[in-house]
């Protein structure tokens, strides 16, 4: 999940730097609100899904998933950091605005061949992860319709509320410009847990006592890498944020606290979904929480905090397309209005396309989150670093004048040359984790969108059916029990219950 593109706020005016390797913004975010920026981007939709990723993988092995998971992510979003200040100390154009920080990373790393590769994966990613939040917020929506209203509006219908909810909020320009929306998602997300917590201990000695756990399938492990993956889905933003910091140098603060808070708040949710619901959940943990207001109130706060989310990750994709297709950045005009409602409707078109919330999230986690998240930022750290020492082994061997454009670059065996072999040994492991739960969880969650069971476009579902709503079938809980018919207290099952026939 990613954030957009620095605020023209950090422009040449109002760059001062008292250090080449210690340069500061007049203006800008301090680390701990950068820090918010990170959680407010991260948690939410991967959150809730965690517990259902622990049980298709086995308590243990996801536990485990999570953890490397938050090691390796963490680590990369470091050397993001390192790898921009140290762009900062060697290329003084990128103290004032940069409208695409990951790119120009890519081009200085590995040349302008990385930097269109970057800039292409970045909007896929982009693409992906808004249409993600779409449908999650969209299930949502039709949760907290069919709980409180007693009616099922066309799922499909949904999806083109919170389309036209988002449409006139996809024009802003930068993160700063909505700064209150991070400050909203992290305290929506974070109360969201603590009350997925508090009901699960209700539920818990009922759910308890019947809960049930599929079979050991490297299938379903594979499809949990994917969701933990888009659970730590944020490096897109980070040098973003960090290029619209006061002080970017100390952005290593606000991913290690955000990282820690995050991983903490993973645990105790996936732990404790795992124990008492297991398999009775579906996509999300919210429809298992028995306790009805409450459910709804998780529901809300998680739709608070994917509604602004969606309009945070959409802006790097319209910034990317309107540079391609020369939009002006400075001012809002028409051509922004279009370019950017297009890319709405496309997203929109695609959630209406593949409306399963669960595998769709798998995918995108595990093919273009896993490349922007665990890969890419180890190979432009490497090469960055390698480069700058390669550089300053040609000018102390006065291969080269120190006033000479700084423009070279570092090969593999220049890599191998001048990375020390504990670095360099941490990283691979890191790429080997990142490539092959990528591959086998994309490879997974693209049989199961194959899978003849999943229901069909939305678009084919209006022409089979038309364009009524329907009747309440049942309740709107994933009760507990092999045949989610299990109530705490005594409430109906037929009722309170969605039934698996409509799960």
């Amino acid at each position: 999940m990613v954030f957009l593109k620095s605020s023209a706020s950090v422009s040449d005016s109002t760059v001062e730097s008292t250090k080449p390797e210690k340069h500061r913004n007049t203006k800008g975010m301090s680390w701990p609100t950068a820090a918010i920026f990170i959680v407010g981007d991260m948690m939410g939709g991967g959150m809730i899904a965690l517990p259902i990723a622990v049980v298709n993988a086995g308590l243990v092995p996801g536990i485990v998933i999570i953890i490397l998971a938050a090691i390796f992510t963490g680590y990369t979003g470091v050397q993001l950091g390192d790898n921009w200040t140290l762009m900062q100390k060697r290329w003084p154009e990128y103290k004032k605005h940069c409208r695409r920080p990951y790119p120009e990373m890519a081009y200085r790393a590995m040349g302008p061949k990385a930097k269109h590769f970057v800039a292409f994966c970045l909007c896929l990613t982009q693409f992906g992860i808004a249409t993600v939040l779409t449908l999650l917020a969209s299930n949502n929506l039709s949760n907290l319709l069919t709980a409180v209203f007693g009616v099922q509006i066309n799922f499909c219908y949904v999806i083109l509320m919170i389309g036209a909810a988002v449409w006139p909020f996809v024009m802003i320009k930068s993160p700063m410009d909505f700064w209150q929306a991070a400050v909203g998602a992290a305290i929506s997300s974070t109360v969201a847990a603590v009350l997925i917590v508090v009901v699960a201990f209700h539920d818990a000695p009922v759910c308890g006592q019947v809960v049930t756990y599929p079979e050991f399938s490297f299938k379903n492990l594979f499809l949990a890498y994917g969701t933990i993956a888009f659970a730590y889905g944020g490096h897109g933003a980070f040098p973003t944020i960090q290029h619209d910091m006061t002080k970017p140098f100390r952005f290593n603060r606000s991913v290690w606290a955000s990282y820690i808070f995050i991983l903490i708040v993973y645990l105790v949710v996936s732990i404790t979904g795992y124990s008492v619901y297991g398999a009775s959940m579906r996509n999300t943990v919210i429809p298992s929480l028995q306790i009805t207001w409450l459910s709804q109130l998780v529901n809300l706060m998680i739709t608070v905090h994917v509604l602004p989310t969606i309009i945070i990750v959409f802006c790097p994709l319209a910034q990317q397309v309107e540079e391609w297709t020369g939009v002006p950045s400075r001012h809002f005009g028409f051509r922004r209005f279009a370019t950017r409602s297009l890319l709405l409707f496309g997203c929109i078109f695609t959630a209406e396309s593949i409306p399963h919330f669960g595998v769709f999230l798998d995918l995108v986690g595990g093919s273009t989150i896993t490349l922007m998240t665990m890969l890419m930022p180890s190979v432009f750290y490497l090469f960055l670093f390698a480069s700058e020492k390669k550089r300053m082994d040609l000018i102390n061997t006065m291969q080269i004048s120190p006033d000479s454009p700084d423009d070279q670059f570092a090969g593999v065996l220049d890599v191998l040359r001048y990375t020390s072999k504990p670095v360099l040994l941490f990283n691979i492991a890191s790429f080997v984790f990142g490539v092959i739960g990528g591959i086998a969880a994309s490879s997974s969650a693209i049989m199961e969108l194959l899978d003849a069971k999943m229901a069909p476009p939305c678009y084919v579902q209006w022409l089979t059916t038309g364009f009524g709503t329907s009747p309440n079938t049942g309740g709107s809980a994933h009760c507990c029990g092999p045949f989610l018919n299990v109530t705490v207290g005594d409430m109906n099952p037929s009722n309170f219950c969605l039934m698996p026939d409509y799960a």
